[in-house]
């Protein structure tokens, strides 16, 4: 029994001297190697424990830049520079990259480009693209954003959520041949124009009945549709007064 007594104090004794070694002399050593600290690794820590394991250290630390991420909480480290690992000289500023929302929002404009590009400047801001309404556009090409819910150069903070008006392309719309006969040719020059047609060839012809320059034929049917954007040109036969 005397001999194992004798054994575990030996065995006490070795562990109790080598936690002392370490503690006072391999740590160190490690931590401050010849007048220099190795740099902790930072990232994924907050700012509140980052100081005090740089204070630790005889360290110091800067912000470099703040980026936004809606899932990284404020105030968390997620890059750092010079890197873990690294030995620099007591009192060095470690540059921070760190989770920050911006200071003051305004709501960018975002009319006139593609939802693509809208949704891309909204999550750089930290904004949320909520609904997505569709509208037709004689304005606005297909897909371009034609409307938002918040005014461009209001006041907004992250995490809100914007309703855009996409556009669906032209309307279908269309136009109506309108009735020319009995009208003077003045007239029906102003009535075509105002419909969206062209006036074409005006030949003369002779009747008693009617005024000078009264239409009495029309080249398209008064009644007939056509597509807003398409040219169509009107022929007149009209009375020549004798």
């Amino acid at each position: 029994m005397k001999i194992l007594r004798d054994y575990l104090i030996i065995f006490l004794s070795i562990g109790i001297l080598s936690a002392l070694l370490f503690n006072n002399v391999i740590l160190p050593l490690y931590v401050n190697w010849n007048d220099e600290i190795r740099v902790p690794s930072l990232t994924h820590t907050n700012l509140v424990q980052a100081d005090q394991i740089l204070k630790e250290r005889k360290l110091e630390w800067t912000i470099k830049d703040t980026i936004f991420r809606r899932d990284i909480p404020s105030g968390f480290i997620m890059d750092q520079h010079p890197e873990a690992g690294q030995m620099v000289k007591e009192n060095r500023k470690i540059q921070l990259t760190v989770s920050l929302p911006p200071a003051k929002l305004e709501m960018p404009d975002l009319i006139a480009i593609t939802e693509r590009q809208a949704t891309i400047a909204l999550d750089r801001l930290g904004l949320i693209l909520g609904e997505v309404l569709t509208d037709s556009s004689d304005l606005y090409q297909k897909t371009v954003v034609m409307d938002q819910s918040i005014a461009s150069g209001l006041p907004v903070a992250p995490g809100d959520s914007i309703t855009l008006t996409v556009s669906l392309g032209k309307r279908n719309l269309k136009k109506t041949m309108p009735e020319l006969l009995n009208k003077g040719l003045n007239e029906a020059k102003k009535v075509l124009e105002k419909n969206g047609f062209t006036l074409g060839q005006v030949k003369y012809t002779q009747n008693s009945e009617l005024l000078p320059n009264t239409v009495v034929s029309q080249s398209v049917t008064s009644g007939k549709i056509f597509p807003r954007e398409r040219g169509v040109t009107v022929d007149l036969l009209i009375t020549d007064g004798f």
